[in-house]
């Protein structure tokens, strides 16, 4: 068999498709369960992915490679067991292919609705999930990105409690509407409350005690908050949603809500401008550091195939 090839066990594919790093890490096994809670809720299937790779110097390649592909099946057989004890309520696809973890996962994304990673995995031989392979998942991925961290719980409504929280960042530019919008549905499939948070930061530079730029500073966030819920929501904003304006920077101001929220949503990019919101540079931080599980969201790919679509479309279909 040519190890570049991927091996393929497959299931019969109903509905979307949410793809799923598995490494054998508790992270992963926490994956695993937020991915089949994901597929249920949209009647879809669940992909399991394991990664595989051949060390650089290897004197028996050969030899070694069945070995290391006999390996990761065994971890990816031994994960769906440990999570769902052989009595998964989805069909389950697994992917046991040759390649870098993040390679690999990017390119099962290219059809997915969405992906899950644990925020840390095991490293070593097989060259599985590492911390930095689900931020490169988060990164490149087309789809929504959701990623786990060891001990999270299950969202509320797959674990019949009270109401939960979903906190969402709001950013700059066009693609916030998209993120508040996903943030909005995945709120209300968790039978969550939506708190949407806008942040700023004082650029006093006048010595000038008559001009007061920190109110024109908060005047001017407050506005782009107001504005980006108004196109995200035109005419009908969620009944669960509030918004929160905060000083200070939105890396720490996130991953301190994530200590008592059950999701927190940021978008994949942003820019720049007076009131400093969302960047690039604000999601990685927050999906590897915080506490609670991140939904990474790619601005101006968001649509109906994917696992949230916005929240107006499900509405009107309903």
């Amino acid at each position: 068999m040519n190890p570049s090839e991927p091996e393929l066990v497959p299931a019969p594919v109903h509905g979307p498709r949410v793809v799923v790093g598995v490494d054998g890490s508790p992270d992963s096994i926490a994956a695993l369960h937020a991915g089949a809670w994901a597929a249920a809720m949209r009647g879809g299937t669940l992909v399991a992915v394991t990664a595989w790779g051949v060390p650089l110097i290897v004197p028996r390649a050969p030899v070694v490679i069945p070995d290391l592909r006999a390996t990761a099946v065994q971890v990816l057989d031994g994960a769906l067991a440990d999570a769902f004890h052989g009595s998964a309520l989805v069909p389950i696809e697994k992917v046991v292919k040759s390649g870098t973890a993040a390679e690999v996962l990017v390119e099962e994304a290219a059809d997915a609705a969405l992906v899950v990673v644990g925020s840390r995995g095991h490293g070593g031989f097989a060259g599985l999930l590492l911390g930095s392979v689900s931020m490169a998942c988060a990164m490149r991925a087309p789809c929504p990105v959701l990623v786990m961290h060891h001990g999270d719980p299950l969202p509320p409504a797959a674990r019949a409690s009270a109401r939960g929280r979903v906190v969402v960042g709001v950013g700059d530019g066009p693609g916030a509407a998209p993120v508040l919008q996903v943030a909005a549905q995945a709120a209300r499939e968790m039978d969550s409350d939506l708190l949407a948070i806008s942040t700023w930061n004082d650029v006093s530079f006048s010595g000038d005690a008559y001009v007061d730029f920190r109110s024109e500073v908060v005047d001017a966030a407050r506005t782009h908050l107001d504005e980006r819920i108004a196109e995200a929501f035109p005419t009908d904003r969620p009944s669960h949603l509030t918004t929160e304006l905060r000083e200070g920077g939105a890396v720490r101001i996130l991953i301190e809500e994530s200590r008592t929220a059950d999701l927190v949503v940021v978008g994949r990019s942003g820019h720049r401008a007076l009131a400093g919101v969302l960047t690039g540079s604000v999601c990685l931080p927050v999906a590897e550091h915080a506490v609670s599980p991140v939904l990474v969201v790619p601005a101006g790919t968001i649509g109906e195939d994917h696992m949230w679509a916005p929240v107006h479309h499900l509405t009107a279909a309903s």
